[in-house]
């Protein structure tokens, strides 16, 4: 019997979801091929309401079997953008196309020229969604903000130790006016260095508590660097999912004034001996730009999948 599609209802939707991704992650091997749980968590508690401010119950959707077991989950992170979350025991052709069906008719957005658009992202190996997806009139998007290098890290191994960056220490975020600061460091490395966005991270801080407060958020896995006048000058934000033992790193940067002094690998390899002491099996981070795919290459070895958004204009 084919599983039927709802709408997201309430909060126990968000705790069933987080369990339904857990067990496709298993289901597939530890690899990313729906979301990781850390990302739905960071998406709900920060990105979403600070951010894209999109009614979760309006615009995700589940499909549930006769039992009530989650099948499949259909979900939005910024408008016009469709993430098809499916277990691999209940995937069908049918249940794929119904997925883009429903993205066609609920997730749709105008973009800025006034043309309405819908971006569906999915595996680059997946050969049924590609037809279906081509079928219907979309076409791969071939740009490098449309491709995200999931690079992923078995902690299996022994690791090398962190590099040592002389003038800097590697630690915990701290607490009190050290949380201010890091949120400044925050509008630093993903603006540009803009100093007025900087200053608003900073004087607004609500949206830091925001990604504290969310279930999977560590204190010991928000690494620091920070240089000898006590700035922060390179951080990485690492969630891990003790119940599929793999982790999640995001986000990752350098203030501008520290780059090209090896910082970003610096956190992210003292992040990782932390997840092996942990008993992690797998760690993920994803990247966009040459620079970050770069740094994560060098990090994280060779092994990633690729997720990539097919597009179409109505």
């Amino acid at each position: 019997m084919r599983p039927i599609m709802r709408l997201y209802q309430s909060e126990e939707d968000y705790w069933r979801i987080r369990e339904f991704l857990r067990s496709v992650m298993l289901s597939n091997d530890r690899r990313e091929l729906s979301w990781h749980v850390a990302r739905w968590d960071y998406w709900v508690w920060f990105a979403n309401p600070d951010i894209e401010k999109i009614a979760l119950e309006k615009n995700v959707f589940i499909w549930e079997t006769a039992a009530g077991q989650i099948a499949a989950v259909l979900n939005p992170e910024q408008r016009g953008h469709a993430f098809p979350q499916i277990h691999p025991d209940f995937r069908t052709p049918e249940l794929d196309e119904e997925m883009i069906a429903v993205a066609e008719e609920r997730l749709i957005t105008v973009d800025k020229d006034g043309h309405q658009k819908l971006c569906f992202w999915i595996d680059s190996k997946d050969k049924s969604y590609q037809g279906f997806l081509t079928r219907r009139g979309f076409h791969k998007v071939d740009l490098p903000e449309s491709q995200e290098y999931q690079h992923r890290l078995s902690l299996n191994e022994p690791l090398p130790e962190p590099p040592l960056v002389a003038g800097y220490t590697l630690r915990s975020l701290g607490g009190g006016l050290e949380l201010l600061e890091r949120c400044y460091a925050s509008g630093l490395g993903f603006h540009n260095d803009d100093i007025h966005v900087a200053r608003d991270n900073r004087d607004h801080s609500n949206w830091y508590h925001h990604i504290q407060s969310a279930p999977l958020y560590r204190r010991d896995l928000d690494i620091v660097a920070l240089a000898s006048d006590g700035s922060i000058a390179s951080f990485c934000t690492i969630w891990f999912d003790d119940v599929t033992r793999t982790a999640y790193i995001e986000p990752v940067a350098t203030v501008p004034a520290h780059r090209k002094k090896g910082l970003g690998k610096a956190v992210i390899m003292e992040g990782l001996q932390r997840l092996k002491g942990m008993g992690c099996k797998m760690a993920f981070v994803g990247g966009y730009s040459e620079a970050a795919n770069a740094l994560y290459f060098s990090t994280m070895g060779s092994d990633y999948d690729v997720s990539e958004a097919w597009e179409k204009y109505y």
